[in-house]
C-alpha cells in the first residue's frame, strides 16, 4: 500500500507542475517531485529518471491523462483530448489520499464528513463485471416508491456525483441507465458475457449533462445566469459545468453563460444558489424555478 501511496503522490505531482509549468524540463520535473517529498517527510521515496517516465505512463494507462515531450519545446506538455477526464476531478482525490498518508492514521484536526451506507461493497464486483463484460442482476429500490425490481443490466461504466456512486448500464439494446449503488441488493455478477456497444463513448454521453441524468429527454439548452460578485467569484473557482464561460463582469455581477441538458441535478444545483442566481434565459428555465420557489414559499408562509 505505501508503494502504490507513494506513486499517487509522484504522479499528483508531476501533473500538477506540468499543468502549472507547461514545457518543462525533465530535470526541473524531477527537482520539483523530490522537493516536494523532502517537504512531506518522504525523501526516501525514488524520484530517479526511470520512475518518473514509468509514472508518466501510468498517468495515460490508468487515469487517460497523456503527457508527452515536446521536442520543439524541450519539455513535456499534457495533451488535450476530448476523451480526456476533467483532470482535477481526477487529481482532487488523489490529494487527499496522499496528504492523509503522511500521517499515521486521520489526524484528530481533520473532519471529515459523515455519511450513511453508500453501496461501495458493490464496486470491486462491478469492476470486474465492465472489464470482464459481464452481465449483473440486483434488487433495486427508487425513493419514489415502495416498490423492489429485479433487474439485469450490462455495465459500461461507474460514476461518482457528490458522495454517491452510479453504475451506468444497457438495460435492453443501447437503452442506458443509471442506477444508485445505494439502492442495490442482492448484486449478482453472470458468468455470461455482453457483447460492448464499440460506439458508446460514456465521457460523450455526459459531456452534455449536469449530475448522474444524461437522458435525451431533456433537450441541450443554451443557459445563461447572472449573479452577484461574492458568488460569481465562487463559480469562476469551481465551475458548474465543464461549458461554462464568462459573458462578462461587473462591479456586482457576472454574467455567466453555458450550454447542457437542464436537469433534475442541475434545478437543484440553482436551488442552492437562489440567494445569488438571476436566470435570464432560457425563459422556461426561470418560470420553471419560480414555480418551484413560489410553491416553497406557500409551504413555509406564517
Amino acid at each position: 500500500m505505501k508503494k502504490l501511496n507513494a506513486q499517487l503522490l509522484r504522479m499528483t505531482l508531476i501533473v500538477r507542475k506540468i499543468m502549472r509549468n507547461r514545457y518543462i524540463n525533465l530535470q526541473e520535473l524531477q527537482q520539483t517531485v523530490s522537493d516536494e517529498l523532502i517537504f512531506r517527510g518522504m525523501d526516501k521515496i525514488n524520484c530517479s529518471d526511470t520512475t518518473l517516465h514509468r509514472d508518466i505512463r501510468a498517468l495515460k494507462q490508468e487515469f487517460g491523462i497523456d503527457i508527452r515531450y515536446s521536442n520543439a519545446f524541450r519539455g513535456y506538455e499534457i495533451v488535450d483530448s476530448e476523451k480526456t477526464l476533467d483532470i482535477d476531478c481526477i487529481l482532487e482525490p488523489l490529494d487527499i489520499l496522499t496528504a492523509f498518508d503522511a500521517e499515521t492514521g486521520v489526524p484528530e484536526y481533520i473532519i471529515p464528513e459523515t455519511y450513511s451506507h453508500r453501496g461501495t461493497e458493490h464496486l470491486p464486483y462491478l469492476l470486474q463485471a465492465i472489464r470482464g463484460g459481464h452481465p449483473v442482476s440486483f434488487d433495486y429500490h427508487k425513493y419514489s416508491d415502495t416498490m423492489v425490481t429485479h433487474r439485469t443490466i450490462n455495465p459500461y461504466a461507474i460514476k461518482e456525483w457528490r458522495g454517491r456512486w452510479y453504475v451506468i448500464g444497457d438495460t435492453c439494446h443501447g437503452r442506458f441507465k443509471t442506477f444508485a449503488l445505494d439502492r442495490i441488493d442482492g448484486l449478482h455478477v453472470s458468468a455470461g458475457r455482453f457483447s460492448r456497444e464499440k460506439d458508446f463513448d460514456i465521457i460523450a454521453k455526459f459531456k452534455d449533462s449536469y449530475g448522474v441524468y444524461s437522458s435525451e429527454e431533456y433537450p441541450i439548452e443554451d443557459i445563461v445566469l447572472a449573479f452577484d460578485a461574492e458568488d460569481g467569484n465562487y463559480l469562476k473557482s469551481r465551475p458548474i459545468h465543464s461549458s461554462q464561460h464568462i459573458i462578462s463582469e461587473k462591479e456586482n455581477e457576472v454574467l455567466i453563460g453555458m450550454r447542457l441538458r437542464i436537469t433534475p441535478d442541475f434545478i437543484m444545483e440553482l436551488l442552492s444558489r437562489s440567494w445569488s442566481v438571476r436566470i435570464i434565459s432560457p425563459d422556461s428555465l426561470r418560470m420553471r424555478i419560480c414555480e418551484i420557489l413560489k410553491s416553497a414559499l406557500d409551504r413555509n408562509s406564517f
